[in-house]
């Protein structure tokens, strides 16, 4: 006779179940102590939608300009809340709002959380589903005197924690000569996690920013949503440097101009 050797053990489902509840615990625990320490490192509120009467003031008032006028008004930095230098400024978006988000989720990119919160909750319901959880909040980053507008990340499976795909968007005080928005973008890769000078949890970077910039590039092409990419360079371009964490990065210099369909 067989001898039934699961007599007293949960059924494989559930002992499954338990263990991804166990998982889930400890990924939201460390993405909430990395969230925090991002947030205390940048001296700032959690990242949420920010507006300012430059990018909310109606279209008509907003200069129209060449592209090559922006790029060479554009700040090349974007700051920590204390002016600290950070990540460089390597790409624009030519589009409304509307078309932005449209493009950008139909290339798979996603909204970032806004706050740990919101970060707990779809953290617990990815790890059930088995999904990348992608939309860990960012820190904020100010150019134009405000936080980021918008941040977007790509999920990369198993390694959501420390390798990601991401960037922030802020709505420029400039139109295009054609009368669209434009919106100025800093791209990194996150690679993993060090301590910075300070000793407090932050992400490493890839240095070469520019990987990040073609990244972005492709995927918006890849999905049809780009009409056309143009670089340009301007008259004093950042080829290196420091983010606001004490990260090297370096580049050839150029911002990508991305225009929408």
């Amino acid at each position: 006779m067989k001898r039934n050797c699961a007599i007293g053990r949960p059924p494989v489902q559930e002992r499954f179940s338990r263990r991804a509840l166990r998982l889930a615990a400890i990924g939201v625990a460390a993405l909430a102590a990395t969230a925090a320490g991002l947030r205390a490192r940048a001296g700032a509120r959690p990242a949420q939608t920010a507006t300012s009467a430059t990018a909310n003031s109606p279209a008509e008032q907003k200069p129209k300009l060449k592209m090559g006028e922006i790029v060479n008004r554009l700040p090349q930095r974007v700051t920590s809340k204390s002016g600290t230098p950070g990540d460089m400024v390597n790409f624009l978006i030519v589009g409304t709002r509307e078309e932005v988000k449209k493009a950008l989720a139909a290339a798979g990119w996603v909204p970032v959380d806004a706050n740990v919160q919101d970060a707990i909750t779809h953290a617990l319901q990815d790890v059930l589903q088995h999904r990348a959880y992608s939309q860990m909040p960012m820190s904020p980053l100010y150019l134009f005197g405000r936080p980021q507008d918008m941040g977007y990340a790509e999920g990369i499976p198993l390694a959501i924690m420390q390798n990601r795909n991401h960037f922030r968007l802020w709505e420029a005080p400039w139109l295009s000569s054609d009368g669209r928005p434009v919106w100025v973008g800093a791209g990194t890769h996150d690679t993993g996690f060090e301590r910075d000078s300070a000793g407090k949890l932050t992400h490493s970077i890839d240095p070469d920013v520019d990987h990040e910039r073609e990244h972005i590039v492709d995927s918006l092409r890849q999905a049809g949503k780009a009409k056309n990419v143009e670089y340009f360079a301007p008259k004093d371009p950042l080829r290196k440097g420091l983010t606001a964490t004490g990260d090297e990065f370096h580049s050839d210099g150029r911002i990508a101009v991305i225009f929408l369909k």
